[in-house]
């Protein structure tokens, strides 16, 4: 597992835990924050998963 995958999915987390928040807080900002956070942990972690593949695919070629 390399750094892409654990850092996106703390994003993830943080950005759940500030929509969580911004629930609470009734805050459009801490709303467009969390998103924010949210979904460049998604594409972080997709990210590292690819990179994952890719390199796993060329250890098989050679």
């Amino acid at each position: 597992m390399n750094s892409d995958i654990i850092v996106g999915r703390l994003k993830q987390w943080k950005g759940s835990f500030r929509l969580w928040w911004a629930e609470i807080a009734d805050s459009d900002g801490e709303y467009f924050a969390g998103n924010s956070d949210w979904l460049s942990g998604i594409l972080q972690e997709d990210y590292g998963k690819e990179q994952e593949r890719v390199s796993s695919e060329s250890r098989i070629e050679h």
